[in-house]
C-alpha cells in the first residue's frame, strides 16, 4: 500500500504579514488624507460660477461644500447653517414633471411640508420659472426651478438652512439667484 505524499511545510506568516502592512498603510494614508485635506473651498468675491450652462455670482462668505459638489452638474455653496445647492441636467418631458417629483420627494422622503402655492419667478436677467417654499420641524427652504425647452435643460436651485438667520440667508440666496444666467460654455 501506498503511503500518503508529504506535504512540504511552508512559512505563510510573512506573506499575511506583508499584506496587513499593505491594509494599514492604505488605510492610514487614506485617513491621513482625509483629515488634512479641507472639505470647503472660499470662493473668490465677484467672480462668476459656472455650473453646466447655469452661471452666477456667489454672495460674500459662502464657501464651496467640495465633496457634495460635482463638476459640471453640481455646485453646494454653504455659509454658517445655510445651503445652496445648484443642480444642471437634461430636461426631458414637461416643464413641471422634475418639479412635482421634487415636492413628493420633499414631502414623503424627507416629511417636509410645501408651503403655499407653486409661483412664477422672473429675475432682472429674464430668467423664470416656478418656485415654492418648504419648512419641516429643524430646517426651511425655497426652491426654484428653471426649463429651458430650446437648450432642453434643467437648473434647481435648493437653498435651505436652519431657521437661525433665515432672512438674512434668503437675500443672499436670492441675490445668488438674481446674477443667474444659463449662457455659461458648455
Amino acid at each position: 500500500m501506498n503511503e500518503p505524499s508529504r506535504r512540504i511545510p511552508y512559512r505563510t506568516w510573512p506573506g499575511a504579514l506583508a499584506v496587513l502592512l499593505a491594509i494599514a498603510v492604505y488605510v492610514g494614508g487614506l485617513t491621513f488624507w482625509d483629515r488634512h485635506t479641507s472639505g470647503s473651498r472660499p470662493l473668490p468675491v465677484g467672480e462668476t460660477i459656472d455650473v453646466g450652462q447655469a452661471r452666477f455670482i456667489p454672495a460674500d462668505g459662502w464657501e464651496m461644500d467640495v465633496s457634495r459638489s460635482k463638476a459640471g452638474k453640481s455646485l453646494m455653496l454653504f455659509k454658517g447653517g445655510h445651503k445652496f445647492l445648484v443642480t444642471t441636467g437634461r430636461w426631458v418631458g414637461g416643464p413641471d414633471g422634475p418639479l412635482i417629483r421634487q415636492q413628493r420627494l420633499m414631502e414623503r422622503g424627507q416629511r417636509l411640508s410645501i408651503e403655499g402655492d407653486v409661483s412664477d419667478f422672473v429675475t432682472s436677467w429674464g430668467l423664470q420659472g416656478k418656485t415654492f417654499a418648504y419648512y419641516g420641524p429643524k430646517l426651511a427652504g425655497r426652491f426654484w426651478q428653471v426649463v429651458d425647452l430650446r437648450r432642453k435643460s434643467l437648473v434647481q436651485i435648493d437653498f435651505y438652512g436652519s431657521n437661525d438667520g433665515m432672512d438674512d440667508a434668503l437675500t443672499e440666496a436670492r441675490r445668488m439667484l438674481d446674477s443667474m444666467d444659463l449662457e455659461a460654455p458648455q
